[in-house]
């Protein structure tokens, strides 16, 4: 029963990373390109040996803004990838990349045939963060070869202790069904509290919490 924490929206403070440290388990952490903190996160992360993602900006489709740097319909192919060489030279040490937000562009498939077409090259891995049910992106990523998950939980869509835990449980509870789980979060003070509650006593039942390149689907099957 294999579990990955996969924890997005990093790069705007280095406070984030402590907390998470003190889990005392394997966490992958997400971090965006271009926010104020992002070259000192990268840099404590990279001193400590962590697995890191670029959590690349893609244009979603309620018109928030994804934030600098993002991606977006109707760039040219050039754009598309001039902007994610852009984003991977701010995350150095990225052995993957997720998208953050992106379910307008995750569900074209030729940018996404564009974007994964950069990590395929440099030989780096795709998590579909799944922010649309309509993304192309693990499909696409599967067809040119690029190592590619999907994320089953998000746990804290509604970020409050009750709607945590029980996201938490969903969890624990795919795992358990399928061997393996993904789940999603944020450096929210109340998912940090319920990841703090609930890390030890899933590891005490039998969990093992593994980095989410662990749990990649790979070219001629698992």
């Amino acid at each position: 029963m294999r579990v990955a924490l996969v924890i997005d929206d990093l790069g705007r403070s280095v406070e984030d990373l402590a907390p998470l440290e003190r889990l005392g388990v394997p966490v992958t952490y997400a971090v965006l390109p271009f926010q104020e903190q992002t070259p000192q996160v990268v840099s404590e992360l990279r001193r400590r040996g962590a697995e890191i993602l670029l959590h690349l900006p893609m244009e979603p489709k309620n018109g928030e803004d994804p934030g600098p740097g993002a991606l977006h319909r109707g760039m040219s192919d050039d754009e598309l990838r001039e902007r994610t060489l852009a984003a991977l030279r701010a995350v150095p040490g990225a052995v993957g990349v997720n998208n953050h937000m992106g379910s307008e562009l995750s569900s074209e498939t030729g940018p996404m045939t564009t974007v994964l077409g950069v990590l395929a090259a440099r030989g780096l891995f795709f998590l579909d963060s799944r922010t649309s049910a309509e993304s192309v992106g693990y499909k696409v990523a599967r067809e040119l070869g690029v190592p590619a998950a999907e994320r089953q939980v998000f746990l804290d869509g509604e970020p409050t202790p009750q709607a945590i835990d029980a996201q938490f449980q969903r969890l624990l509870s795919l795992a358990r069904t399928r061997g393996a789980a993904i789940a999603i979060g944020h450096p929210h003070p109340e998912t940090l509290a319920a990841l703090e509650r609930e890390v030890p006593r899933a590891k005490a039942d039998g969990y093992e919490f593994v980095p989410v390149s662990f749990l990649l689907t790979r070219a001629g099957g698992e």
